[in-house]
């Protein structure tokens, strides 16, 4: 007895997008022939699930995707605002899998499971589009070089408030060791931080935007001491060369509101990690009002009399919910972020900040985007309307 495997998931994939294998079987003529395909989680002993492929008439191999399996499994970390760690697990976004291979047939079936076992592999919580699934390579994002990704798609350069909260996401597992973080004004550097980043994960998160940087403790600190982010940064970059394992470098521009209050979105992008966007343009709120009513009978006898009152109410409001929806102004926009603000649009988890608290938001109420040229619309910003994860309720009448 014997089975190959022909084709498998690539070591690291995007566990929304198909994770499937190829099989053959010496056996395959076999009565009542399937494919037993076991899968494994997370290094346990115990199988998390068992499926029977029954072989493809066109050319008797099995075929198998097992996404829908990982995909249960994951959720999502949406960076700790009062973490003082420079570098945290993402711990539920990604897991380690084996899968194990056997067979069944016979007239009466009988089974013979573990006859090839695959290697670990890994799946995280990304969802890629099409083009980019068929060129997905996680080596793209495996800190080694200047040009090694962290894990979004965001410009290189982003606009920060000093109050905002956020997070560089990336794969780690030892080899993103440390990070740099360097601070500039108009006359050059201001000062240079490393911090160490102990994480054992899969997938990891190190601290980017102004609170969360100031937020690290001295003991993650190799190189300077606390503040990292002061008055006098006018902009500051992120990367790993200098003191870890080289990445591309992330610069973050200090920008604060002139007259308007700044509100900042944190949410889910495709690979997995989470990111974060300041609208500078204001805010305003607009609240869906749904009463319920019902008719009471009102007792108009006192004493030996009927009074009527216009005080009587003989139909009574029983029940108010209150929904809030919150529309965002950005500035203006480069074809870049306006490409990437997509993943904003489409995002499945988002958050407002409000100082170091993260509101969840139900979705955002667009349903469609055009994507802006500046060739075309020349300048052009983004408007989003925001409808709360939650809703109010009044005292019934």
């Amino acid at each position: 007895m014997a089975i190959t495997i022909n084709a498998n998931p690539k070591d690291y994939a995007p566990v929304y997008n198909k994770m499937e294998y190829l099989l053959t079987s010496t056996n395959f003529a076999q009565t009542n022939f399937s494919f037993l395909v076991d899968i494994y989680i997370n290094g346990a002993v115990t199988k998390t699930a068992r499926l029977r492929i029954p072989k493809r008439p066109s050319d008797d191999k099995g075929l198998v995707d097992i996404h829908r399996i990982l995909e249960a499994t994951l959720t999502f970390d949406v960076g700790d605002t009062a973490s003082i760690l420079g570098n945290n697990d993402a711990s539920n976004s990604s897991l380690s899998y084996v899968v194990k291979f056997g067979e069944e047939y016979g007239t009466t079936v009988a089974q013979y499971p573990d006859l090839t076992v695959d290697s670990t592999r890994y799946a995280i919580n990304a969802s890629l589009e099409r083009q980019e699934f068929i060129d997905w390579n996680i080596l793209d994002y495996f800190p080694s070089a200047s040009t090694s990704k962290f894990l979004t798609n965001a410009p290189l350069s982003q606009n920060v408030s000093i109050d905002d909260h956020g997070w560089l996401y990336h794969r780690a597992s030892g080899f993103l060791t440390k990070y740099t973080v360097t601070t500039y004004n108009s006359l050059g550097v201001i000062g240079t931080w490393s911090v160490d980043t102990p994480a054992t994960s899969a997938i990891q998160y190190v601290a980017a935007a102004p609170v969360s940087l100031n937020l690290i403790d001295n003991a993650d600190l190799l190189v300077g001491v606390q503040p990292i982010i002061t008055t006098d940064t006018e902009y500051y970059t992120i990367n790993g060369a200098g003191v870890g394992v080289p990445t591309e470098t992330r610069t973050f521009v200090i920008k604060e509101p002139c007259k308007f209050h700044a509100n900042r979105l944190i949410f889910q992008n495709k690979l997995g990690g989470f990111d974060g966007y300041t609208f500078y343009n204001g805010d305003s709120s607009t609240y869906s009002i749904e009463r319920k009513t019902m008719k009471v009978n009102v007792d108009n006898v006192s004493g030996t009399s009927i009074v009527y009152s216009m005080s009587d109410r003989d139909k009574v409001q029983y029940y108010t919910k209150t929904t809030e929806t919150i529309k965002l102004m950005s500035d203006w926009l480069s074809e870049a972020e306006d490409a990437w603000l997509l993943e904003l649009i489409e995002s499945p988890v988002i958050y407002l900040q409000n100082g170091n608290d993260l509101i969840a938001v139900s979705n955002i109420k667009s349903t469609s985007h055009t994507k802006k040229k500046v060739a075309r619309e020349k300048l052009f910003r983004l408007d989003v309307e925001l409808e709360l994860g939650y809703d109010n309720y009044r005292q019934r009448g």
